[in-house]
């Protein structure tokens, strides 16, 4: 047993890697176990706020003239997109080496909406009924310029499952009984996203 740990010390490595991109800048840590495997869990993470404001005019009937009015509309969203994946070279030639790499991530959405001041509590409720799933699929290349440090790029396919379910009461009148009657209906839907991605790395080895 301490034989094996020895070993693992003596050629394993942790990794760091960063890959800006134009919509995500994406980073994660692993661990090089050997030569050919590289286990890791990464973090992307987008912010998005928007705020409108309108001043105008109504004629108060109470008062009998234009008045001033103002709406106001705030918006807030943040995604956080954990994931683990694993990279495995799977071409090694001196400083130049290929791999394939596979990732699942499990997005989570947390946004609110603020109209005149007040939460929108349904909106709430409807974000929290969505359900994302995330991956992607990859082949990469990196050029080491030394043992603890490469440059990569990468190409693959992405994926993004989003399912969101609704329900809500309706009074259906029931002619049997001469009463309206309370049912709940339930609305589900499923979107389905796979484009194609590419992406460079700056990749630490130490």
């Amino acid at each position: 047993m301490l034989l094996a740990a020895s070993f693992a010390y003596s050629y394993g490595q942790f990794s760091f890697g960063v890959s800006p991109g134009l919509s995500f800048n994406t980073a994660y840590f692993g661990y090089k176990v050997n030569n050919k495997f590289v286990p890791y869990i990464g973090c992307q993470y987008l912010q998005v706020k928007y705020s409108y404001e309108e001043n105008y005019y109504s004629y108060d009937w109470d008062l009998n003239q234009i008045v001033p009015e103002k709406y106001s509309s705030e918006f807030s969203a943040n995604l956080i997109i954990p994931n683990i994946g694993l990279k495995y070279f799977i071409v090694q030639e001196q400083k130049l080496q290929a791999y394939v790499s596979v990732n699942l991530a499990k997005p989570l959405i947390h946004a609110t909406r603020i109209r005149d001041g007040e939460e929108d509590t349904n909106f709430k409720k409807n974000i929290n009924n969505i359900s994302m799933r995330a991956g992607e699929f990859g082949f990469g290349v990196e050029y080491f310029l030394d043992e603890h440090f490469s440059l990569g790029g990468e190409f693959g396919l992405r994926y993004l499952n989003v399912k969101q379910k609704e329900s809500y009461d309706r009074e259906i009148y029931n002619p049997s009984i001469g009463q309206y009657q309370t049912v709940t209906l339930e609305e589900k839907y499923t979107y389905f996203v796979s484009p194609t991605f590419s992406k460079i790395s700056f990749n630490f080895y130490f």
